[in-house]
């Protein structure tokens, strides 16, 4: 079994019962007002070679560089630098990354003493444009032999984009505030379902864009807008659901808290011709609280929510413009049916639970949830 995918070797039958099994036993434990049956899970079109995106720790070992995970509850690091569910142009990424940083020499940030250069690497791809953005967390700018390795993986086959970012924080969060371009593009374009998706370093994107575009088009299909309709998407991202609905309403505003997200969103806006979509970034709940002074009507809302989920402040907002359905998008079981729950209490009946497998080999399941209200 991999750390990783602990579901590596399972009959991919029994991977989907199980992962059908965790949303229902979720609903029944974290919301016995919701009386729904939990559809089957949306098969996944590739089992592997799906992920379009990896973030990687950098450890120095006596064999080299290792790039790889925490082993879960400790800081032992595995190599997964060559693993089964990325894809080609990841691998193909990682193992230069891993060549031209040896060959370099470069100086591997140790957690324990605080010393060193390269803590994690990330790369993305992208399927569209047949290229990869590549992103060095470093720990300062100081090491002389920067610019010769930045420049190595500039002119490498398959890398599009190159980044810097300095995080000198302790801990184990991934990236700091500050991200460096090293190239002339610093994004990645993708196709997602009809539209392109313009992303930049930092941005939440899905880690299998192939399964996210059937998840979004079912909260499009569920939001069943018509062209006079006004939706609200929260917890936006780069803005891929948002656009979706704006192909069919009057007009959308998409909330999310990360301003470079809002910035890719806008980007996209306009990438994709479509003039009915604006974007707004800061606080959800204090946002949503306050739409309903600025705008006459809500008629659908949609959210997307890390895996917290949108919690009580955010729904009591949304069930305060009181939109005629909600469709709630959900990468964690517990916090979606917990907040199904509270709209249960508030006049909202759960129709229906869709769980999409995005990530096959692992037990990460996600859900699409419609609610009505009554």
């Amino acid at each position: 079994m991999c750390v990783g995918c602990p579901y590596y070797g399972v009959r991919y039958g029994e991977q989907l019962a199980r992962k059908h099994r965790r949303v229902v036993d979720a609903l029944a434990e974290h919301a016995p007002a919701v009386a729904v049956e939990v559809d089957k899970p949306v098969r996944a079109v590739r089992l592997f070679g799906y992920r379009n995106q990896v973030k990687l720790v950098a450890r120095s070992t006596r064999r080299g560089l290792l790039l790889g995970v925490y082993r879960p509850g400790t800081h032992q690091v595995v190599d997964v630098s060559q693993c089964p569910v990325h894809d080609a142009l990841i691998e193909r990424a990682l193992a230069l990354v891993k060549r031209l940083v040896e060959r370099s020499e470069a100086p591997i940030y140790d957690e324990r003493s605080g010393e060193g250069w390269l803590r994690y690497v990330a790369v993305r791809s992208s399927w569209m444009r047949r290229t990869t953005q590549v992103v060095l967390v470093v720990s300062h700018r100081r090491w002389p032999g920067e610019k010769d390795l930045i420049g190595r993986l500039r002119r490498s086959r398959g890398i599009g984009s190159v980044v810097l970012n300095v995080n000198d924080t302790t801990g184990n969060t991934i990236y700091g505030e500050e991200f460096v371009a090293m190239t002339k593009y610093d994004a990645l374009i993708e196709g997602v379902g009809g539209i392109k998706l313009k992303f930049r370093a930092g941005s939440f994107v899905q880690a299998n864009l192939s399964a996210a575009r059937r998840a979004y088009e079912k909260v499009a299909e569920l939001a069943d807008l018509d062209e006079d309709d006004v939706a609200l998407d929260l917890y936006c991202g780069v803005g891929a659901i948002s656009l979706l609905l704006g192909c069919h309403a009057k007009f959308v505003l998409g909330v999310e808290y990360s301003k470079g997200a809002v910035r890719d969103a806008a980007e996209n806006t306009r990438l994709n011709g479509l003039h009915n979509v604006r974007f707004r970034a800061g606080d959800v709940a204090a946002i949503v609280a306050k739409l309903g002074e600025e705008m006459d009507r809500i008629d659908v809302v949609t959210l997307n929510p890390p895996r917290k989920g949108a919690g009580a402040a955010a729904v009591d907002a949304v069930v305060s413009l009181a939109p005629r359905r909600i469709v709630y998008m959900s990468c964690d079981p517990d916090s979606l049916a917990r907040d199904l729950e509270r709209l249960a209490g508030a006049g909202y009946r759960t129709a229906s639970v869709t769980p999409f497998d995005f990530l096959p080999q692992t037990d990460h399941v996600e859900c699409v949830a419609l609610a009505v209200r009554s």
